[in-house]
């Protein structure tokens, strides 16, 4: 049985373990049930901060899942990070690489004649094939049809909430929840569903999502967000639906570069992140090992930023006073001035 790969599936025109020879970087392959993981000396431990190169393989890329991670110095990401930083390219230069456009351009040329027979060459970018799977709604699930405390709680209108399919569960799984949907070329791909009751950190999971499907591979409010010049990205669905039709929220404070590849099919030319205070923070992390302790990444916001301004305009919102989007009135005109004020990337 074939191991599953990722790069076979998005980018069917990129062979890994061929990238990696032709690159001259040694690798060691490790085998697990369902997947094959190359092992490579880390090529960014001295640029964070390691007193020294990585000489021991310490970086591992997963084939399944295309993620990678370096066990020394804590660099990870996706696979379009690590082809960035071993070819020094911008991201979407190694978007391109990945889709083998870069590698053998005459493949993706149209050949058109003329009525006099000369042949000309029209360049095909050929964007990801990304298989939207329709799911139904969890089991319970009914429309919000009348004023909900949790709403009011969180300043939301019933009648919006009703109008885009929100609804609540009495039964089942979800009971008690508010179940949101998101909707993505008129499919309905994923849903949330969000504790309303208070405690649920010690005994409950506060948000539970549909088996299978990745949060950070959806926008939610997608359909009607697509349309607009200037797309505004909160973190959740509440703080999408405080700030307008124009907002789509990323589910979380890092944005997955599926989600710049669905952003790129929208209308936007600019593209405003309005995400919670602590994005502008460094992450922190916990490393473990014989190097255990805490060490610091880039600000999640701002490695958003890198990502998106190849394609956009970029700006970010600096919150004031630590609050988010949500705990703002719904739809003011205190977002106006916010966005007004964003910083230019």
């Amino acid at each position: 049985m074939p191991f599953a790969n990722y790069a076979s599936d998005r980018f069917p025109n990129f062979d890994l373990k061929s990238f990696l020879s032709e690159k001259n970087i040694e690798f060691k392959i490790h085998d697990s049930d369902d997947h094959r993981e190359y092992a490579i000396c880390c090529p960014e431990c001295s640029n964070r901060g390691e007193p020294r190169n990585d000489t021991k393989y310490r970086l591992w890329i997963n084939s399944k899942n295309g993620m990678f991670y370096c066990y020394n110095c804590d660099w990870t990401g996706p696979l379009p990070r690590f082809i960035q930083a071993i070819e020094g390219v911008d991201y979407e230069k190694a978007i391109r690489i990945l889709r083998g456009e870069l590698l053998d351009p005459l493949e993706h040329l149209h050949i058109t004649l003329d009525a006099g027979s000369k042949g000309w060459y029209e360049e095909v970018i050929q964007p990801d094939q990304i298989e939207l799977k329709e799911l139904e709604f969890p089991f319970g699930y009914r429309l919000i049809e009348g004023p909900h405390p949790y709403l009011e709680k969180r300043g939301i209108p019933w009648e919006f909430a009703m109008n885009n399919e929100w609804g609540i569960s009495d039964v089942g799984y979800c009971k008690g929840r508010l179940i949101v949907p998101t909707f993505m070329e008129d499919k309905m791909v994923f849903w949330q569903a969000r504790a309303t009751w208070d405690g649920y950190k010690k005994d409950f999971k506060k948000v539970l999502n549909p088996k299978g499907v990745s949060a950070r591979s959806v926008l939610y409010n997608y359909d009607t967000a697509k349309k607009f010049e200037t797309i505004v990205l909160t973190e959740g669905f509440v703080d999408a639906a405080k700030v307008g039709d124009n907002a789509m929220a990323t589910n979380g404070k890092n944005l997955h570069p599926q989600q710049v590849e669905w952003l790129r099919k929208t209308n936007a030319k600019e593209i405003i992140i309005m995400w919670d205070a602590d994005s502008w923070e460094d992450a922190k992390y916990f490393r473990t090992g014989p190097k255990k302790g805490k060490i610091k990444r880039q600000a999640s916001i701002l490695e958003a930023a890198d990502m998106l301004k190849v394609f956009f305009k970029v700006r970010l919102v600096k919150l004031p006073g630590g609050i988010d989007p949500g705990k703002l009135p719904f739809k003011h005109s205190v977002f106006n001035k916010l966005i007004s004020k964003a910083q230019s990337f």
